[in-house]
């Protein structure tokens, strides 16, 4: 139950008898408050205004990467919420500090949120394996952009040599063969 559904138990309709909300309720946050902040990483406004930081520094160190903005940008909001996540870890420590128990949810956000970055990386070549990778594929890609192109002139010519009727060497032979022995046979004769 909110502050707002709230239903005083008695008085003049007004609220509780003292004016004091009862235990366990409070008015909710209203817009923009950032009370309830505790590291950012689940607000847009503050992981949003990081991932766009980010996002600029990576297409002016990479500028070939600026074709691909949305894969910068997802890649941006995943570091942005990892660092800052990775930021309230470090303050609070990754053990509650009343139980001793591992802070399960925000490590389990941490490892998911991690994970997607590094596929981020991955995929714009921004860690060593996969920057290796995409640099082969793009030198294969052109390679065979060659290599298309040389057997693209290679059927011209034999399309080219199709059409033209190619010599009669076999009759050549026989037609010298066949006067040969003519010769032979008349002058036998």
């Amino acid at each position: 139950m909110t502050w707002a559904n709230h239903k005083p138990s008695g008085g003049s309709g007004q609220g509780p008898p003292s004016g004091i909300p009862a235990k366990g309720y409070r008015p909710p946050f209203t817009s923009g408050n950032l009370a309830p902040l505790t590291h950012g990483a689940r607000s847009p406004r503050v992981y949003g205004d990081l991932a766009q930081r980010l996002a600029a520094g990576l297409t002016e160190d990479r500028p070939d990467l600026g074709a691909y903005p949305e894969t910068v940008a997802a890649w941006a909001t995943a570091e942005a919420q990892a660092a800052l996540l990775r930021r309230h870890v470090a303050e609070v420590g990754p053990l509650d500090t009343d139980t001793g128990k591992p802070r399960e949810a925000v490590l389990t956000w941490l490892t998911r949120l991690e994970g997607a970055a590094a596929r981020h990386r991955a995929t714009l070549g921004l860690d060593p394996r996969s920057e290796a990778a995409l640099s082969r594929e793009r030198a294969a890609a052109s390679v065979l952009a060659v290599d298309l192109d040389v057997l693209a002139e290679r059927g011209r010519l034999a399309l080219a040599a199709r059409s033209t009727v190619p010599p009669d060497l076999a009759g050549e032979v026989l037609g010298v063969q066949v006067a040969a022995y003519a010769g032979e046979r008349e002058a036998a004769s």
